[in-house]
């Protein structure tokens, strides 16, 4: 699991104007510029932000958990615990960072 954790790191890490720092609960943040655009923790949990209605979308379509301590709020969890499991953990950072869409996967 730490090698997922750590692949979707390395990843992440290399986007434009993302930065990675220490979370203040475990594991790592990302940044882009200077707003949180998710974190994960070294269990393997991957929490993104998102409006309410994205994160409702997201929920009923199976696409996402419900965040563990704030359930209720515009955050989503994805667990990793998998190749399979990590590429849909990458997805969700993309409209946060992206410029423009690709059609293109993010990992081969």
């Amino acid at each position: 699991m730490m090698t997922y954790v750590k692949a979707l790191e390395d990843e992440v890490s290399t986007w434009p104007h993302v930065s990675v720092h220490s979370h203040r609960f475990g594991g790592r943040e990302f940044l882009f510029d200077k707003a949180e655009v998710g974190h994960v923790h070294t269990g393997g949990i991957v929490d993104i932000p998102f409006p309410r209605s994205v994160r409702d979308a997201l929920l009923a379509n199976g696409l996402a958990e419900e965040h563990h301590w704030v359930p209720n709020s515009g955050w989503t969890a994805f667990h990793v615990r998998s190749e399979e499991d990590l590429k849909h953990a990458f997805w969700p950072f993309v409209p946060k960072t992206a410029t423009h869409v690709s059609a293109e996967p993010l990992l081969a």
